[in-house]
């Protein structure tokens, strides 16, 4: 990578958590100083917790907001991240986009990383599950409004908008006009996390014997987790029968009273990794319409997953996941019966996921930025 200075707004600060909204941006810009950049991250927060990566540079500032948890409270702290960035950077990455503009220096590139549309007038990219204060606002009258216009005022000052697939794109052009030659296809990186042990010792770890069948549930943190995972685990039970001995877990949610279930209620990557180094097939829940580290984590794994039918990993990835309704126990239960019964199948899932996994990897990303140009001056 030629050298650079970037600076990165993150939505927090450094975290071991798969699943924090902020692990993109600084996996992306651990990527980009292992490359050689100078790379400052700045977010909302204070020092401490989890290190960052190694040869990033922090800045964090003060998270006072009036809205918090609102799409208003994120404006407010776009806007206080302007104050920390530094003068003359070659770019700034902002990711995920978020709400109103941050104001990059003068002469610094700005590259917007967009996951979903949250203002798409027909529902069909809505706000994340978790940010409850997001979604009620917008009952009252000129909400909608205003979060499409703080949503586009943040697109509208990128210079470069990559998205985390081609329905992102096209909802972009669609509901704020932003021209084709300021769009791209490439998705936020998502973080490795901890090296997995191998089948057998994730088997002894959880007390799995080594030749049953073995489901892993995997959902983002969610008020109603254990709503999300219910029909997944209700699949599962109306299939165990056809496989005895076949086991379950839901990773991160109390474990359930059932039959064949396996206790793995922390929600931690070390968990995570080691549910799916045992499964023979990955259900992924919740989540947003494009990916979740769950997702991605689960074909790195080379496990065979299944997904709700609205995940979109892009071109070339219908080959990659199995979709099907996950709200819906008979659906499930169908999907798992005969993804447990053919071998080869799950086998030819697991190589195609692994392959797709790949555009995830923040070096890959990283790479594509510079090779792209991105990250040069105006």
């Amino acid at each position: 990578m030629t050298p650079r200075t970037v600076d990165v707004v993150a939505a927090g600060p450094p975290s071991d958590d798969p699943f924090d909204p902020a692990a993109s941006a600084w996996a992306l810009a651990g990527a980009l100083a292992a490359a050689g950049g100078s790379v400052r991250v700045v977010y909302p927060g204070t020092e401490g917790g989890a290190a960052a990566p190694a040869g990033v540079d922090v800045a964090p500032y003060p998270a006072v907001t009036a809205h918090v948890g609102t799409f208003r409270g994120d404006a407010e702290l776009a806007r206080g991240a302007a104050h920390h960035l530094r003068r003359g950077a070659d770019v700034v990455v902002r990711d995920p986009l978020g709400f109103g503009p941050v104001g990059p220096p003068a002469g610094s590139r700005l590259v917007a990383f967009v996951r979903e549309v949250a203002s798409e007038p027909n529902g069909d990219a809505p706000a994340p599950r978790r940010r409850l204060p997001l979604r009620l606002p917008l009952e009252r009258f000129g909400a909608r409004g205003e979060l499409r216009r703080l949503e586009g005022a943040a697109v509208g000052e990128a210079n470069v908008v990559c998205c985390a697939s081609p329905a992102v794109r096209d909802r972009l052009r669609r509901v704020h006009e932003v021209p084709e030659e300021r769009l791209r296809v490439l998705p936020s990186a998502v973080a490795t996390g901890p090296t997995p042990p191998d089948r057998p010792a994730a088997r002894r770890s959880l007390g799995l014997p080594d030749d049953v069948p073995f489901v892993a549930i995997l959902s983002p943190p969610d008020p109603h987790r254990d709503r999300l995972v219910a029909p997944a685990l209700d699949g599962f039970g109306r299939i165990r029968r056809i496989f005895p001995g076949s086991r379950v877990a839901a990773v991160g949610v109390p474990t359930p009273r059932i039959p064949g279930i396996v206790p793995a209620e922390g929600g931690d990557a070390a968990t995570l990794v080691t549910a799916l180094a045992a499964a023979d097939v990955g259900v992924v829940v919740g989540g947003v319409p494009t990916t979740t580290a769950a997702l991605v984590a689960t074909l790195r794994a080379g496990v065979p997953c299944v997904a709700p039918t609205s995940v979109d990993l892009g071109d070339g990835s219908e080959a990659a996941l199995r979709r099907t309704d996950l709200g819906d126990a008979g659906e499930v239960a169908s999907v798992l019966a005969e993804m447990l019964s053919d071998a080869g199948a799950r086998s030819r899932l697991a190589a195609a996921g692994a392959t797709i996994a790949e555009r995830f990897a923040p070096e890959r990303v990283a790479h594509e930025l510079e090779a792209a140009g991105w990250l040069g001056g105006r």
